[in-house]
């Protein structure tokens, strides 16, 4: 299956990472591992199914399972790749209320989006199918109220440094109290603070063994914060009901692909 990719247009790029998609023959594809990614996927042929089949544009949201994903036949979609957090900012509803579901865009928001799975079915290639996408997330964000950009702070703290932070200093250095924290997370990410870093530290982790394409993952494991080798395998299990070494190695979820950089950042 062919893979492309695309930056979003300028005023998109401090909320999605990258557009992507995916063109070509069906069958079994890479499983989906737990982590914080969330993506929303529009199909232009084909489908997608899991357990069933997927609405023909959907939300990919953050996930605490392993999901099995399979295509029964040829695939033509496209995706939006959301930066960790930023999916709240394009949302009629608290994260909490889709995390761990995949969720129909005609579901989140109506009219727009069963337009959406129209205008993409008839646009004439990769630019066009970018451009419906450009038009349709600057429209919901020049929507959507303003948040508290302090929230944003705190996600991206956690998901850059998921071993390190206590919540705690992490509310005193933003300048708010713990309960508070506590409470706005679950509403921007789907879940707590804690569980948030627990999630980004196993997603980063298995990112980075995954690239490397190695099986061996000891010392990346404690230097990620796992204690030894057993929490780490107890924690891997407890995500996806597999060893590490069952997994590495097996096939690359386009959730662990180098990230594009964020506006300012130099590439991965």
């Amino acid at each position: 299956m062919r893979i492309e990719h695309a930056s979003p247009a300028p005023a998109l790029r401090a909320f999605v990472e990258r557009y992507w998609w995916a063109e070509g023959e069906g069958g079994g594809l890479p499983a989906v591992l737990p982590g914080t990614g969330a993506e929303l996927w529009v199909h232009w042929g084909g489908g997608v199914e899991l357990a069933e089949a997927l609405p023909a544009a959907h939300l990919v949201c953050l996930r605490r399972a392993r999901w099995e994903l399979s295509a029964p036949g040829a695939v033509g979609l496209v995706a939006v790749r959301f930066r960790a957090g930023a999916l709240r900012h394009f949302l009629p509803v608290g994260v909490v209320e889709v995390t761990d579901r995949v969720v129909s865009a005609a579901e989140l928001w109506g009219p727009d989006g069963r337009r959406l799975v129209e205008e993409v079915g008839l646009a004439g290639g990769a630019g066009a199918r970018v451009a419906v996408l450009d038009r349709f997330l600057t429209g919901l964000l020049a929507r959507r109220p303003p948040v508290d950009p302090w929230v944003d702070a705190a996600v991206q703290l956690v998901y850059r440094r998921p071993g390190g932070l206590r919540v705690d200093r992490l509310a005193e250095r933003l300048g708010v109290g713990p309960r508070r924290l506590q409470r706005a997370f679950p509403a921007a990410v789907g879940v707590g603070p804690k569980e948030f870093q627990r999630l980004a530290r196993f997603q980063r982790l298995t990112r980075a063994l995954l690239l490397a394409d190695q099986r061996t993952y000891l010392p990346e494991a404690l230097a990620a914060g796992y204690y030894d080798q057993n929490h780490f395998i107890r924690e891997f299990r407890s995500f996806t009901g597999r060893r590490p070494t069952a997994v590495l190695g097996q096939g690359l979820s386009h959730f662990y692909y180098p990230q594009l950089p964020a506006p300012g950042q130099a590439g991965p």
